[in-house]
């Protein structure tokens, strides 16, 4: 903020403060109904006991009883009179129920009129916002009257006899004093002075209901009156009427963040150097980027993103931002972060404008049953909270500390003296601690990593299968690997194959002989003689040949063939020496015959054969032992060999050994592999995330456990300020007024600040309950900053050191002040030298939040982008318009997809024929609200939305009360039937799965109604209608039902819309429940679907493959068609996760179990089956089949 001072910029929001305040009684005064006397009882109201849930009626006697054609003419004016009362109260009722989060319904009482002069920037004002053209007579003077007492109220109307009756019923005990007005009026001594008064009579409790002292109010106004003597205004006796009411209807009203900019403009520059207001004006420790820390050192009790996460880079920075556009977890990020802080000793304030906003962190923050983490401060003027809201307020927890205290174990035992002895116990150690948070998230980082490992696994397992299917001829079993791997080679493999056809050759040789006919006589003959241990052919050989040489006798002379044989005998005697006698007395035999010598070398011949068949065994075995030890020695068998030997005939010797040797290699992987379940593991780190969350809640209860037994042992002080609240708060709803009483004592503040952690409030709460200290919080985080204006945010700045704005600057902005010019905020602008980009404005684009402020500014800003509400097509339109051309474009995490009937249609568009003859007011579509109350029965009728909440949307006021009133004369009940009907203010922040949109406008002459819908026309509320619009269409989780009354054709240009029909035209179909099959990844996925359509009625499952989601494809779908549930099924192996990537969707994952986190947040639920069981003989496939059906029941 170049040249401005901040003591400047907190006159000048105190300036804007002042003139904002008098719009709201000139609105207040607009939209308010005077309420006679003789229709409603005031003293009855304020006798009334507000722990009574009875109102009191607004008598309409003749209006509630007369049907109109019954009235005659001494009832017309009663009657005439009476309606246009409860017309205007229906308006008032309607639009409180429309947006009950930025308004209020008052009732006003005790009406002053005064006559105050005009200050120049009062008539500028009165100019601005009523559109006073002649400017030449301005007024100098003014005469108004004020309501000096309110009570915030709500209208009951309840149906009787085809009439609505109204009641009045208080829902808060405190009547308020309004002197605000009169502030710059009195002067701030005076002011001040008055408030202390009052203050006293709040103290006693004289204008809580039930008031019993009618008194009061005089004397309030007596005090007023003589203040008011001292200044120049103008008043009489009569000023002061007590019984004149209204009921109006008015933004909330900050009225003590005006008293604390009242003050805060008083103060130094120096007063504010150790608080975050000083981020507007200087640079340091506004760029600072640290380290996010390790999990086990952050106490995030809920789940979280990487986005979410980033924030903590920021925090350390006076002043950073966090923007949140819809879906994206704001709510539980800022639950995370509180939670985070506390965890570090940290004093968080936590507020909104917005109760909502306030309600939904502090809901997060109650599932974890952490006492004494929060002090909440509901607002019990809000119809938002229901009694469960009020009981999770501080004034319970106050009330129940002593009792808290008690558990935590001390002892108090009464000696004979007056006052008790307080003895506390050992206290225990805990167990938790960070050390114990630090060991779960190391065990959840070795469980992701463990789930890696298993899908890694499976894809290992896959890839060395499939490898193993390519060497299907190769893939045979070796008897020993290791020495066919070091021995078999090249030169033995020649050696195996020469020795096997040596076999080869033997063995044929030995069976042709064993058919010779004369081996049986051998045998017979021979039968004594061991011939297979002997060799004898070469003897048998050598005689043989002898034969030949020396030549036979071949004569018939006995004498002769003796003498040759003798010879023979003689010349042989050594090779005759070597053969045993019964094969030398055959040999002998033979020759002696009367044969020729051909004849005898033949004989001689077949004994040689004979004796070498006997030799051809014995080599035949030596061989075949010769073959055996050269296949051992590679560690081969015969067979395997033979298989080899195929092969190498194919291919060369050294592919056929390197193919083999792999093959047993990938056996030997394969069982080395190990494969743990990942849906165990899966199932494993969701106990162990639960286990850090608990630890993380626990550990914070011991510390503030620790911090409130610290601070009770200070002194009897600190547990009289306990004992004296404990005593003040009951059951009944006056006990929260009791807590606004610890302001007339700031230390009492600080004492009970000092148990609890963080903070829970609306602003006006924290400068009404906090004292107006520096610093005392660590941080104050602002929820809702888009509609937070920087005047309302100063005072609690000023309390906190570091600041946090947390809002979506494309979602709506504070619309509560609206003006025809922005004349009298530029002259306090100039007075104060604001430059132009820095000032609050009031209408069109110019900045009108603390958010808008703080980003030009040029805090750190981190962005939340992960969408989980809806999925791509519904939240599409905002992306497209929005969120995209910012650079800030939402990435989609969620798939749950619920089509409308058969028509694969999430959103779609219901054109409705107008009837005419029904129709009653520009502003309200009658054809459109009972096409819409038959379209509601139809929904609640199917079984699929009986469980499903409904949002019924228009932008216009009476349309939204029109469809109150038809569904509610139909007998629905918003809050029995699950649906709320109401306008685009009452929605932010909110969520349904089903929206219905009514746009009303019937023709295109219609364009003063298209104000609302606009945004690029240069209408004076351009920014404010975009933002409505934004918020409007991202409110849907499941489906959208548009019903418009002209065609899309028929609406102007630059409506919005018009592009949100023509997007709902384009992109409302969807292809996410096609059954067509895609083509398969793998054979395992083919076999699996081959499996399942067997297996599963087809009538009552659906099953889809190659699904998307999240940019992320999922290998099956399965639903069960008569719940809607459906699973994700992975057959896990085949693929990798990032093949399937879509870069344009912007998600990245590092591996899958991140991937499946990311599917799960989107709403997936899993069933992983692993490669290795389906391969698996002794697996039974049935079981994947009995946990589907099982997952899916």
């Amino acid at each position: 903020m170049d040249q401005v001072s901040l003591l400047n910029f907190i006159k000048y929001c105190l300036g804007y403060i002042k003139l904002t305040r008098q719009r709201f009684f000139i609105l207040q005064s607009k939209l308010a109904i005077n309420l006679p006397e003789h229709f409603f009882n005031l003293t009855e109201l304020l006798e009334s006991d507000i722990d009574n849930n009875t109102g009191k009626l607004i008598n309409l006697e003749t209006f509630y009883s007369l049907d109109p054609k019954t009235i005659t003419k001494q009832t017309q004016k009663q009657y005439n009179e009476e309606q246009s009362v409860a017309k205007k109260i229906d308006e008032i009722y309607n639009k409180g129920r429309n947006d009950p989060y930025t308004k209020q319904i008052v009732f006003s009482f005790g009406y002053y009129e005064i006559e105050i002069p005009l200050k120049e920037e009062e008539i500028e004002l009165r100019l601005d916002y009523l559109g006073e053209e002649n400017e030449d007579e301005k007024p100098t003077a003014k005469i108004d009257r004020y309501p000096l007492f309110s009570l915030p109220i709500g209208i009951e109307k309840v149906l009787e006899k085809g009439a609505g009756k109204y009641f009045i019923k208080p829902i808060d005990t405190e009547v308020q004093v309004n002197i605000d007005i009169l502030a710059d009026i009195l002067g701030e001594d005076h002011y001040y002075e008055l408030i202390e008064k009052f203050g006293k009579y709040e103290v006693k409790g004289d204008l809580s209901l039930p008031i019993t002292n009618m008194a009061i109010f005089d004397e309030i106004w007596d005090e007023i009156r003589a203040q008011l003597k001292l200044t120049n205004v103008k008043f009489g006796e009569d000023s002061f009427v007590f019984n004149e009411m209204r009921i109006g209807i008015s933004p909330r009203v900050n009225y003590f963040i005006a008293d604390d900019l009242q003050k805060l403009s008083k103060y130094e520059e120096d007063d504010f150097k150790n608080t975050s207001l000083i981020s507007w004006i200087e640079d340091e420790n506004l760029s600072l980027k640290d380290e996010i820390p390790e999990e086990g050192e952050l106490y995030f009790p809920f789940l979280y993103d990487e986005y979410q996460l980033r924030v903590l880079s920021n925090i350390n920075n006076n002043a950073s931002i966090v923007q949140g556009p819809p879906g994206t977890g704001k709510s539980q990020t800022i639950a995370n972060l509180l939670c985070h802080l506390a965890a570090k000793g940290k004093k968080v304030l936590f507020v909104s404008q917005k109760e909502q906003a306030l309600k939904v962190v502090k809901d997060m923050l109650k599932k974890l049953d952490i006492k004494y983490l929060f002090g909440y401060m509901p607002d019990v003027g809000s119809i938002q909270l229901n009694e469960g809201d009020r009981l999770d307020g501080i004034a319970p927890q106050l009330a129940a500390l002593e009792s808290h205290i008690d558990e935590l174990g001390y002892k108090v035992y009464y000696p004979r003296r007056k006052y008790p002895i307080v003895e506390y116990k050992e206290e225990r150690k805990s167990t938790i601690t960070t050390q114990s948070i630090k060991n779960i998230t190391e065990k959840k980082a070795e469980l992701k990593q463990l789930f890696n490992q298993s899908i890694e696994a499976q894809r290992l397992f896959y890839k060395l299968y499939q490898e193993l299917e390519n060497l299907k001829e190769y893939d045979f079993k070796i008897s020993d690997p290791r020495r066919f791997q070091k021995t078999f080679s090249d030169e033995l493999w020649k050696k195996i194959i020469e020795l096997k056809d040596s076999i080869e050759k033997l063995v044929k040789e030995i069976k042709n002989y064993e058919r010779n006919k004369k081996r049986a006589e051998f045998d017979k003959l021979f039968s004594i003689l061991d011939l297979k241990k002997q060799s004898y052919s070469e003897l048998i050989q050598k005689i043989i040949n002898d034969d030949i040489d020396r030549g036979g006798y071949d004569g018939h002379s006995k004498i002769l063939r003796s003498w040759k044989n003798t010879l023979q005998r003689w010349r042989l005697k050594n090779i005759r020496a070597g053969l045993p006698r019964e094969l030398l007395d055959y040999i002998d035999e033979q020759s002696g015959q009367d044969i020729s010598r051909t004849q005898a070398i033949r004989t001689k011949e077949e004994l040689l054969n004979y004796c070498r068949y006997y030799e051809r065994q014995q080599e035949l075995e030596e061989m075949e032992k010769n073959l055996e030890d050269s296949l051992n020695s590679c560690g081969l068998s015969n067979k395997e060999f033979l298989r080899i030997e195929k092969l190498i005939s194919k291919v060369n010797f050294n592919e056929v050994k390197e193919k083999i040797l792999r093959t047993s290699e990938i056996h030997k992987q394969l069982e080395e592999i190990k494969t743990e379940n990942p849906n165990d593991i899966s199932l494993s780190l969701e106990r162990t995330e639960k286990t850090r969350q608990q630890r993380i809640a626990e550990y914070l209860q011991n510390i503030i456990n620790k911090k409130i037994l610290d601070k009770y042992k200070e002194g009897a002080s600190v547990k009289a300020i306990v004992r004296k609240l404990a005593k003040a708060f009951g059951k009944s709803k006056r006990a929260y007024k009791t807590f606004d009483r610890l302001r007339d004592d700031p230390n009492n503040f600080l004492t009970i600040m000092d148990f609890i952690p963080v903070w829970i409030m609306e602003l006006d709460d924290a400068s009404r309950i906090i004292p107006l200290k520096p610093g005392i919080f660590d941080y104050v985080i602002f929820d809702e900053s888009s509609q937070c204006n920087i005047a309302y945010g100063i005072p609690a700045m000023y309390r906190a050191k570091k600041a946090l704005f947390v809002g979506d600057s494309e979602q709506m902005r504070d619309n509560t002040i609206i003006f025809k010019s922005n004349r009298s905020f530029d002259e306090l602008a100039k007075k104060y030298q604001i430059s132009e980009d820095l000032q609050i404005k009031a209408t069109g684009e110019a900045v009108q939040s603390i958010l808008d402020i703080a980003r030009l500014r040029g805090f750190e800003e981190v962005s939340l982008r992960n969408h989980y509400r809806s999925p791509r097509e519904l939240i599409g339109f905002s992306n497209k318009y929005f969120y995209r051309p910012k650079g800030k474009e939402l990435i989609i995490q969620n798939t749950n997809y619920l089509s409308y009937k058969n028509t694969n249609q999430i959103m779609l568009i219901h054109q409705i024929e107008v009837d005419w003859n029904k129709e009653i007011s520009e502003r309200i579509n009658v054809s459109e609200a009972e096409k819409i109350l038959k379209f509601f029965r139809e929904l609640k009728s199917d079984k699929c939305y009986q469980d499903k909440s409904i949002g019924i949307l228009s932008f216009f006021n009476a349309q939204a009360a029109y469809l109150r009133e038809l569904f509610e004369k139909e007998g629905y009940k918003e809050e029995v039937d699950n649906y709320k009907i109401g306008i685009i203010e009452g929605i932010q922040g909110d969520e349904k799965d089903i929206i219905i949109y009514s746009f009303v406008i019937r023709t295109p002459d219609q364009k003063n109604k298209y104000i609302p819908l606009t945004g690029e026309g240069g209408d004076i509320r351009a920014g404010i209608n975009k933002g409505r619009v934004n918020v409007a269409f991202s409110r849907a989780r499941l489906q959208t039902h548009s019903f418009v009354s002209m065609p899309i054709e028929e609406i102007p240009n630059g409506i919005w819309i018009k592009k949100y029909l023509e997007y709902v035209r384009d992109s409302g179909k969807i292809d996410f429940f096609s059954e067509e099959l895609k083509l398969f990844d793998s054979k395992f996925e083919k076999d699996f679907y081959d499996f399942i359509i067997l297996n599963l009625p087809p009538k009552e499952y659906r099953i889809q493959n190659q699904v998307r989601s999240c940019g992320f494809k999922i290998d099956f779908v399965i639903t069960n068609t008569n719940t809607g549930k459906k699973i994700a099924v992975e057959c896990d192996g085949p693929t990798h996760f990032k093949n399937e990537i879509d870069e344009e969707i912007g998600i990245y994952a590092e591996d899958d179990e991140e991937r499946q986190r990311i599917l799960e947040a989107a709403g997936w639920e899993f069933y992983r089956i692993k490669y290795s069981d389906w391969l698996n003989d002794k697996f039974d496939r049935k079981i994947i089949l009995m946990d589907i059906i099982k997952q899916l029941s």
